[in-house]
């Protein structure tokens, strides 16, 4: 249910729904307390992908693959469709951020924050890679992925985008932007040679 400016009469619909949505139906990510206390079923950090044509938006979650080990770090990356659960093997040593789809700068993002090597920023490093690719976007520097096809195979260049809109909130006065995008840098620098 779409909720757009809660108005007086939208208020009692919301809490029945909510009331509804509590009590019964099922969620699309269920964490249970066996996952809780199991590092490698542990989510390191959930997201969304937005539906083409819809206001709709699929859930993300990402978690420790049943193989992975430090040697092997496969992150295990589920997306919940309106067709059932899609999951995704990735492994972060092989991921290029710049040659990179979004689903293994998803998986990456989480896995860094898992990990302790996070951008800081309050909403993890994923979120701030998706503000900066959304106004990259706006900007005209970078193509979204707007299909299911799309978020796993369009391999784009994540490094040269941040360092476009680093420059364009330097030249806006966004210094808080730019700080983020610097600090997004630094993790791509451990993940590639930034030439």
């Amino acid at each position: 249910m779409a909720i757009g400016g809660i108005g007086t009469g939208n208020i009692a619909e919301y809490n029945n729904t909510y009331k509804t949505a509590k009590s019964g139906t099922p969620k699309a990510f269920e964490v249970s307390e066996s996952q809780n206390s199991d590092k490698e079923t542990k989510v390191l950090g959930i997201g969304f992908l937005d539906v083409p044509g819809t206001n709709m938006k699929y859930g993300m979650k990402a978690e420790y693959a049943e193989d992975y080990s430090t040697d092997n770090p496969n992150i295990k990356v589920t997306v919940q469709t309106l067709q059932g659960a899609e999951e995704h093997l990735i492994n972060v040593k092989e991921i290029n951020p710049k040659n990179a789809s979004e689903i293994e700068m998803f998986a990456l993002c989480n896995y860094v924050d898992a990990t302790g090597q996070r951008t800081g920023g309050t909403l993890g490093s994923w979120q701030t890679l998706k503000y900066y690719s959304d106004n990259a976007v706006h900007n005209g520097y970078f193509e979204r992925s707007n299909t299911m096809d799309l978020f796993k195979t369009r391999k784009q260049d994540w490094a040269s985008m941040v360092e476009s809109m680093i420059s364009d909130y330097m030249n806006s006065g966004l210094y808080k932007q730019a700080l983020d995008g610097n600090k997004l840098m630094n993790l791509f620098e451990q993940w590639t040679e930034i030439e």
